[in-house]
């Protein structure tokens, strides 16, 4: 009896520590040191949210840039069901994939010499990536050039206003938001 007594004591002190006193405390300190990031990191337009910073968006009209794929279930970017496809990039399934993905691309190019960078028609592993590559969006200008009728130096300067930069200029890799791309795209048309 001794020992089941100090186990559900033991049980009822970890439970009020690890149930109540630590979410709790987190929560707090979320709220007042990075409440922007602890909420979502929601974007707004007109008092209305319309995404988050952290979480990509289904864009499939010529006249915007296109997010990289996401392979969710049920639908794009689908955040409650998070994934990749799982498919092996030496699969047929993997290539036929691709395969229409490149063809999409190449529809509305004007060169076919041009290379697709890679995370165009790749997935991430998570299936929500908000981000593509500077090289990503600068492959898209002309496209959405012609359909937008916005000047490609204009576009140009909206990805130049929209790049993360490297943290401390050598970690990662130069990208850029598609979401807040193509929110700045939407104020010049």
């Amino acid at each position: 009896m001794k020992y089941i007594k100090k186990s559900v004591l033991i049980l009822i002190i970890m439970t009020f520590i690890t149930g109540i006193l630590y979410p709790f405390t987190v929560t707090i300190f979320a709220q007042i040191f990075v409440p922007k990031q602890a909420n979502g990191s929601i974007i707004e337009l007109d008092g209305k949210s319309i995404g988050s910073e952290y979480v990509g968006q289904n864009f499939v009209s010529p006249d915007y840039f296109w997010s990289r794929p996401s392979m969710t279930l049920d639908y794009p970017y689908n955040g409650q069901k998070s994934s990749g496809s799982n498919n092996s990039p030496t699969g047929e399934d993997f290539r036929k994939v691709i395969d229409k993905r490149v063809k999409l691309y190449k529809k509305y190019s004007n060169s076919t010499n041009d290379k697709i960078p890679v995370d165009l028609v790749t997935a991430s592993g998570s299936g929500l990536d908000p981000h593509i590559s500077l090289r990503g969006a600068m492959y898209q200008v002309d496209r959405v050039s012609k359909y937008s009728k916005i000047s490609k130096d204009k576009l140009i300067e909206l990805i130049d206003n929209n790049t993360e930069k490297k943290i401390i200029g050598i970690f990662g890799e130069d990208k850029v938001n598609v979401l807040k791309l193509n929110l700045d795209l939407e104020k010049l048309k």
